[in-house]
């Protein structure tokens, strides 16, 4: 599956999804399209992430702490790992990090990787974002 990220102050990025990760894609597709505000992340550095509120919320699967870029993930505040205030996200990398938030390591589920092709579109998006504030986004599944 394929999903489209179209930034507000321009760009498009496309992001294929991991065939390890079913029930992560399945769980955001099932809530896209979605238009929403993506911001740049406090405690992950090269990181801008979308929040969301899942209807389905998907169990860990192909986790890791280590972000490369290019990376799409998906995380929430795991049951059996963290005191929950609801966050959850949808994030995307513009630079290799060690995924992290107020707590310490995060483990996130990679569920999808955006083109080598659009790396340096994606990492001026990051700059962006991180320059000049958040903006608006729709994220939505591409038909095949």
């Amino acid at each position: 599956m394929r999903l489209e990220f179209t930034f507000q102050r321009g760009g498009t990025l496309v992001v294929t999804t991991a065939d390890a990760a079913p029930r992560t894609t399945g769980a955001i597709a099932a809530d896209l399209p979605l238009d929403a505000k993506v911001y740049q992340a406090r405690w992950s550095g090269r990181e801008i992430f979308v929040p969301v509120s899942l209807a389905r919320k998907p169990p860990r699967e192909r986790q890791s702490i280590r972000a490369s870029l290019g990376d799409v993930i998906y995380f929430q505040e795991w049951e059996d790992a963290y005191e929950r205030t609801g966050f959850e996200a949808i994030g995307l990398f513009y630079g290799p990090e060690i995924v992290r938030e107020w707590r310490g390591d995060a483990p996130v589920n990679v569920f999808g990787q955006i083109d080598p092709s659009q790396f340096e579109l994606l990492r001026q998006i990051g700059d962006r974002v991180w320059r000049e504030g958040g903006e608006g986004v729709t994220i939505r599944v591409l038909e095949d």
